[in-house]
């Protein structure tokens, strides 16, 4: 039996959380969810996950660039591949984004779902 494979999913919106959960849903992976960069650093540390998918405004402790900063500089931490999720103008949010880490990509809201699962299963080697 393999095992599965973590998937963080960040977002202040439970609805989108929801919409995430529905739409990555398969037996092989297991689906994180956080509504903000605190719980998701804490989930993130305890159980490295292969992919973290994150808002890029959060409320609280940090947005999802303060977030992606702390887990790159915590060395308990494997360099996973981050996927922002963003309502904010593309431009603007690919403003935020550091221009060095190649494991970053970023979708804009409304997502496009299949696009996403795509992308996902792909990663996770469950397509």
């Amino acid at each position: 039996m393999m095992a599965k494979k973590s998937i963080l999913m960040v977002d202040d919106d439970s609805r989108i959380l929801a919409l995430l959960e529905e739409t990555l849903a398969h037996p092989e992976l297991i689906l994180t969810k956080a509504q903000d960069a605190l719980k998701a650093f804490i989930l993130a540390r305890n159980v490295p996950p292969l992919l973290i998918i994150c808002d890029i405004q959060l409320p609280g402790y940090g947005d999802g660039m303060k977030m992606l900063k702390l887990l790159r500089e915590d060395p308990r931490v494997p360099r996973v591949p981050f996927l922002f999720i963003t309502g904010m103008d593309q431009k603007k949010a690919l403003a935020l984004l550091p221009t060095n880490d190649h494991s970053i990509r970023l979708m804009s809201k409304p997502l496009d779902l299949t696009k996403l699962r795509d992308y996902v299963w792909r990663l996770a080697g469950v397509a």
